[in-house]
């Protein structure tokens, strides 16, 4: 089988579909990968095809202006708009003729709903076509509302109405050029914004999460409606490096600190309070700088790192303080260490409250919380019932091969395509 993946956004977004290519490779398949150009070393190293689409959206976020309207896009609004019309929209219009290109041939299309047109391109090609959204915004169900509208639970009608009203307006914006794209290059008829989001044409599309169900026990829809494979991991032969090592070495476990490419909003401030916190609290660190703002070096007991592999220092961590990011998340969960998070936006409220609630983490943080309020959640890192929720979960993801699940879902839709179509 030719599977295709069809990408757009950060290393966040396209790690996972490189792990469960690795495996559908090691199965026999033929796995390409299509993302910005910024992504072809990382696909490449895996043993991956690579097709290069027009819009890398990790190159724009390196340019000054596309980092200061993606961070700042909500204070202004007007300018990310006109921003959008004039970069990113006209390589939008390019990528979806990158898609098509690299679909030639294909049997399976396997998209991120970032990529506009994948569904479109499946229709003209009459290929099997599956979403793989990163987190579970696509299907209406009632446990709780789409993230991208509110994370405050409005009761199950309107919960489920939420993924309703986002999915129609999802490619409101860029309607008019997936239309243009339908009729000149696939020569395909116009139809409404949101249309492919759930079903295509008289059919449910086929929707993945790669994401854990141990999570998820409370919703009813995704038992019979979606298929949760667990958390992609890619398995990788990283090793830390000699100054980290002894860091390790010379002293009690750190609390391992990351943001990853989320901007903190006053970094100077922030950063003096954290390490009093972190003094105060008689802990040692390791922080990860990332694209936060933190400008610091290391000091005693305080160890500072651009990156470091998440699975391989989180586990030897105290206990992890981190943004909420899905795969930042995820890490985290395996490692079996006690975690909080400090969320920014996007997904990362939902994260930081849900695993709260199930107990599989510590009271979201806020930037602007006290020091005390830091020096609680350090402490509470040390005691031994969050230690022991904190294993249990990870206890539970080590037996779930969520790679080799998710291929195995993609076999089998693949053969009813095939039966359904001969």
């Amino acid at each position: 089988m030719k599977i295709l993946f069809l990408c757009l956004g950060s290393r966040g977004d396209v790690q996972p579909y490189v792990a469960i290519g690795k495996a559908a490779k090691s199965l026999g398949h033929q796995v390409t990968i299509c993302a910005g150009k910024s992504f072809q070393s990382f696909v490449e190293q895996n043993g991956l095809n690579f097709w290069e689409c027009s819009l890398d959206l990790m190159a724009i976020l390196q340019t000054d202006e596309g980092k200061q309207v993606f961070e700042e896009g909500l204070k202004h609004p007007i300018k990310a708009m006109q921003y959008a019309t004039r970069v990113i929209n006209p390589l939008y219009k390019k990528t979806m003729i990158d898609f098509y290109e690299a679909s030639q041939g294909q049997d399976v299309i396997i998209f991120h709903p970032k990529a506009f047109g994948a569904v479109d391109i499946a229709e003209k090609l009459g290929i099997l076509c599956i979403s793989m959204p990163p987190i579970p915004i696509i299907y209406p169900i009632k446990a709780f509302p789409n993230l991208a509208i509110t994370t405050k639970n409005l009761g199950g009608f309107f919960n489920k109405l939420t993924y309703k009203l986002a999915n129609l307006g999802a490619e409101s914006n860029n309607i008019k050029d997936i239309n243009e794209f339908r009729e000149q290059s696939l020569q395909l008829k116009k139809r409404k914004a949101g249309a492919y989001m759930t079903r295509r044409n008289e059919n449910t599309l086929p929707i993945i999460y790669p994401i854990s169900e141990s999570l998820f026990g409370d919703v009813i829809e995704f038992r019979n409606e979606v298929f949760l494979t667990g958390f992609p991991k890619l398995e990788d032969d990283s090793v830390l490096d000699v100054e980290t090592e002894q860091f390790l070495f010379n002293g009690d476990k750190p609390i391992v600190i990351t943001f990853s490419s989320m901007p903190l909003k006053n970094p100077e401030a922030f950063m003096k309070k954290l390490i009093q916190a972190i003094n105060n609290s008689k802990n040692r660190a390791i922080i990860l700088v990332g694209n936060s703002g933190i400008q610091m070096d290391s000091e005693e007991g305080i160890l500072i790192k651009s990156y470091l592999p998440h699975d391989i220092i989180f586990s030897k961590a105290k206990g992890i303080l981190h943004h909420g990011g899905v795969g930042t998340m995820a890490a985290a969960l395996r490692s079996g260490v006690v975690q909080v998070m400090m969320p920014f936006n996007v997904d990362q409220p939902f994260w930081a409250n849900r695993l709260y609630g199930l107990g599989y983490a510590l009271k979201p943080l806020k930037e602007s919380d006290s020091e005390d309020e830091f020096i609680n959640r350090f402490q509470q890192m040390s005691q031994n019932e969050n230690k022991i929720k904190a294993k249990e979960i990870a206890e539970i993801l080590s037996k779930e091969q969520p790679n080799l699940r998710a291929v195995k879902q993609i076999e089998e839709l693949q053969q009813n395509w095939v039966s359904q179509h001969e």
